[in-house]
């Protein structure tokens, strides 16, 4: 009865959709029965209509729904069920997963006139009070029309530039709306925008920002979430989806971005240089910067700029990745490396002295060494040398330098202390210790663990260059009592860092070495080897002096056998030779032989006092006789045959145990 009184108040057109709604979805037909005769009744009824078009969709008929829908849209404009329901298809296509109700929406959206498309993309965009979702689907119509971009594409710019500055998080160029910005509006505009109208002024920033957010992006630790920064500026949880928040390839991005901007500023640049691979447009643009550098004007004071500066971080970053594993996003490499300057250098240093604040790049610069332990060291090599090139060019003029110095202001704090890693390398590179130094003891308070042993290593390099001895000595001995222990070394690479003599052909190198046991505890040893043989051709020559340089010969061994063979004929010279913890050290067969030769007339009968316990203590108290030197030749001749056929201690094991527990009187050494 209640049943019947209900029906009786529906209104006529109500009353057959209820009718058409009756019927199971397993017998769609008596339904469209139903709706077929409702519409011919009623034409002009939107529930109708819409109700026609929800059993073709449920019944998943493609052509059908999408022809009830365009029909709807022309006939019912104002109609918010209607615009709900489009707006539902619209979401469809910006989703990542398609299952089968999104691949249907997806399937009935292609079904749809473009004309009809165009309007519904363009009249819901216009409805969506969310910012960023609304620019979203403004660049969905734009990617899917491009003759809307010369219409919308400044607004869409606009729109994400005060948005960015109305949420609070300008200050971090990693967000949500420069990331749309950058990497999805700018591109399509520049590329699609034909005579669109972008004065100079808004190019130079839109390239500004545009660096500003890859270089950003590029330096984090960790992969940052972008809809955090717009859940955080407004309160609510819309944001990019996890797929857009990656960018797949920045620095490519950011060339073609500088490429397409140059053209619309009729830079001098070739025009397909966008279709060519990344390693030619950098080539081409190293070419084209210092072509333009040289025969350019003041007009080209931009280009010059903005080319070197997106070369510049392009190729600083690229260096600095394999510098500190943990800074960049794009790096796969969990071992730092470390540039440091060779050794052998120290005569060129000598007479060749470099006084300038920030010397000129030129073929006068040192040469850089790989360990060929570095995979692409060749690679790391390039990308550090056009640094150092693009760095010259932003600092070539006062008003370069106060340019680039701007640019740099918005950097993240990740990517500041990226620079600072490349200053430092930039500053020994270049010989200016004092200058790197500074820059060293700066990031020593920042710097992370794993990042100290390289930071300590570089500070001791500069300290023994700067002729601060005990300073670098000490670092240098702290440094190798805190190097992980790994398997024994098994070869030094010494391919221009042998500490043999070489003529002084004052040209500087450097060594490019990995932050393992195997290439820093060799490189320190060659400081405190060729720190004590400076002492050892000096007035202030002490025989221990000499046995320490003896005991770090043995590592290694017997590729200093040179050098030990000086000190053996200093040894001989002087006639005498004391050192009462020898045996606790010298384990190297080769030199017990050759101090048992020492003992002997041929070897110039050198009075040693080597043993653990003073020969003139042990002569005092035996009988005096004349064979009063006889037990102690004895004991001599005993303690070596013992140490000779004892159990070697791995050499690196033993300099470590030498440093560590002798570490005052080395460091006395060297005052």
């Amino acid at each position: 009865m209640a049943s019947a009184v209900a029906e009786q108040e529906l209104s006529d057109v109500d009353w057959l959709v209820m009718r058409a709604r009756s019927f199971p979805k397993t017998d769609p037909y008596s339904a469209k029965s139903w709706l077929i005769t409702a519409k011919s009744l009623f034409p002009q009824s939107f529930v109708i209509q819409f109700e026609s078009y929800l059993v073709e969709k449920t019944a998943k008929n493609v052509d059908e729904a999408a022809r009830y829908l365009q029909d709807m849209l022309q006939s019912f404009p104002n109609e918010p069920r209607l615009w709900s329901e489009v707006h539902s298809i619209l979401e469809s296509l910006q989703k990542e997963s398609q299952d089968q109700k999104v691949a249907f929406l997806i399937d009935l959206f292609a079904a749809i006139p473009t004309s009809t498309q165009c309007v519904m993309l363009l009249r819901v965009s216009e409805s969506i009070s969310d910012v960023l979702e609304r620019c979203q689907l403004l660049l969905l119509a734009m990617k899917k029309f491009p003759n809307l971009v010369k219409e919308h594409g400044l607004k869409l710019v606009e729109m994400l530039v005060k948005e960015e500055i109305n949420s609070n998080i300008v200050n971090n160029p990693v967000n949500c709306y420069r990331k749309l910005l950058v990497c999805d509006v700018m591109p399509l505009v520049l590329q699609k925008g034909g005579h669109l109208e972008v004065n100079m002024f808004q190019l130079y920033l839109w390239l500004q920002r545009a660096t500003e957010f890859y270089v950003s992006y590029v330096s984090q630790s960790h992969t940052h979430d972008l809809s955090v920064d717009a859940e955080n500026s407004k309160g609510r949880s819309s944001g990019l989806p996890d797929s857009e928040m990656q960018v797949a390839d920045p620095w490519g991005n950011l060339l073609k971005l500088l490429l397409l901007i140059g053209q619309r500023l009729k830079w001098d640049m070739e025009s397909d240089l966008v279709n060519k691979t990344k390693e030619y447009q950098i080539q081409s643009l190293q070419h084209q910067l210092l072509r333009v550098k040289l025969h350019g004007t003041e007009a080209n004071n931009k280009q010059i700029l903005h080319s070197a500066m997106v070369l510049f971080v392009h190729s600083m970053v690229s260096y600095v990745s394999y510098v500190d594993a943990e800074s960049a996003v794009v790096s796969t490499h969990l071992i730092p490396v470390i540039l440091v300057e060779n050794v052998t250098n120290t005569k060129v240093l000598s007479t060749t002295p470099c006084k300038a604040k920030k010397p000129k790049l030129d073929p006068s610069l040192p040469n850089i060494h790989a360990s060929p332990n570095i995979p692409g060291s060749a690679a790391i090599l390039q990308a550090f040398e056009t640094a150092c090139k693009c760095y010259e060019i932003l600092n070539s003029t006062e008003d370069m330098k106060f340019e680039f110095y701007n640019l740099c202001q918005n950097w993240r704090k990740e990517t500041q202390t990226m620079l600072a890693y490349f200053q430092a390398d930039l500053a020994i590179y270049t010989g200016n210790y004092e200058e790197a130094v500074t820059q060293l003891q700066t990031l020593a308070l920042t710097t992370n663990a794993k990042m100290k042993m390289r930071n300590i290593l570089q500070l001791a390099c500069c300290y023994f260059f700067l002729k601060q001895y005990s300073k670098s000595c000490e670092l240098l001995i702290d440094l190798i009592d805190t190097i992980p222990a790994s398997s024994p070394i098994s070869s030094l690479w010494t391919a221009e860092n042998s500490l043999e003599d070489k003529s002084d052909t004052g040209v500087r190198s450097l060594l490019l070495l990995h932050c393992v046991e195997g290439e820093i505890l060799p490189f320190c040893l060659q400081f405190l080897i060729f720190g004590l043989k400076e002492k050892m051709n000096s007035p202030q020559r002490t025989d221990s002096i000499l046995a320490h340089l003896i005991i770090l010969l043995q590592f290694d061994w017997p590729k200093q056998e040179s050098l030990f063979c000086q000190v053996i004929t200093a040894i001989q010279k002087q006639g005498s030779f004391t050192y009462n913890t020898f045996f606790s050290y010298v384990h190297q067969v080769d030199i017990l032989e050759e101090f048992a030769f020492l003992d002997t007339v041929e070897g110039g009968k050198v009075n040693l006092d080597i043993m653990p316990i003073s020969t003139k203590a042990i002569a005092q108290q035996r009988t005096v006789t004349r064979g009063v030197n006889k037990g102690v030749k004895e004991d001599f001749k005993a303690t070596l045959e013992k140490q000779v056929g004892s159990m070697m201690e791995p050499s690196h094991v033993l300099i470590r145990r030498f440093l560590k527990e002798e570490r005052t009187e080395i460091m006395a050494n060297f005052n």
